[in-house]
């Protein structure tokens, strides 16, 4: 699957020892979701989907 341009960025921001809140924002149809989604199954993050 393709990984989105913004993959690599937030993957290293969720797995740092600071925890800060990270707010993914753009237009529709942009890959937000997408994004989001190959985060969490390239980590251990548990989500409530």
């Amino acid at each position: 699957m393709f990984k989105r341009f913004y993959f690599q960025e937030v993957t290293k921001r969720l797995i740092e020892l600071k925890k800060f809140i990270q707010v993914i924002t753009g237009p529709r149809q942009f890959g937000k979701t997408t994004l989001i989604r190959q985060v969490l199954d390239e980590t251990d993050i548990p989500s409530t989907e």
